[in-house]
């Protein structure tokens, strides 16, 4: 950590790590390397926990979907309701049976992400990074052309990729930025990298203060700060 933080600053932040301390990559045993399977299954995750409050329950979902069909082409290939059923009770609100038309979408937009993964980067987001010119601006935009991923999404992504992508790092996201500043650990993901310079710690870092601004456990944070 940088020498000029405060303590009350270092005490906060062990507070924030020790309670929600792991990204969702390593939650659900997820590799994180440069490869095509890691890079998919991370954007398969963010697109299930993002519009569903970073909860671990569609991190969950994220490791059924990804430990069954291990490439873009595989879960192209899938029909939505096999996916559908793989998605189970994982997801909040969505239920196992076959009818449920909330598990029925999902597994429709992740079949249509799969899909255009392989069709437009050849199954591989390592092209859409170089085509970009590692410019996260541009990485941002074409990632968001794709079906099932806004901003929010981008976001989750850009938070567990910046390891492997270090054109992003650092990288926070509005959650995690919005609880740092409650907590007043700072305002950008800069601030935050006093923490903790290295990309995987940034990433824990925010991963971490998003969570806790979806709880609203701000309190509790402070509380065991001291």
């Amino acid at each position: 950590m940088d020498d000029t933080l405060r303590e009350d600053q270092k005490l906060t932040v062990r507070a924030v790590l020790a309670r929600e301390g792991r990204g969702f990559a390593e939650e659900i045993g997820l590799g994180r390397t440069n490869n095509p399977a890691s890079l998919f299954g991370l954007l398969v995750t963010a697109v299930l926990v993002a519009p569903r409050g970073e909860s671990s329950g569609p991190a969950r979902a994220a490791h059924e979907v990804t430990n069954r069909w291990h490439t873009p082409a595989d879960l192209a290939a899938a029909s939505a309701q096999d996916v559908a059923k793989e998605l189970g009770a994982a997801v909040e609100g969505v239920d196992r049976g076959d009818g449920d038309d909330s598990a029925s979408d999902t597994a429709a937009t992740l079949v249509a992400l799969a899909s255009a993964v392989s069709e437009t980067w050849g199954g591989d987001l390592r092209g859409l990074r170089e085509k970009a010119g590692h410019d996260p601006a541009r990485e941002r935009e074409l990632l968001t052309a794709l079906p099932g991923v806004d901003d929010g999404v981008v976001d989750v992504y850009f938070r567990e990729v910046q390891p492997l992508w270090d054109e992003v790092a650092p990288f926070a996201g509005t959650r995690a930025l919005r609880a740092a500043a409650a907590l007043g650990l700072g305002e950008s993901a800069e601030d935050l990298a006093r923490y903790g310079n290295r990309p995987e710690k940034i990433g824990r870092l925010a991963g971490a203060l998003a969570r806790i601004d979806v709880e609203g456990s701000h309190d509790e944070v402070r509380r065991t700060a001291g």
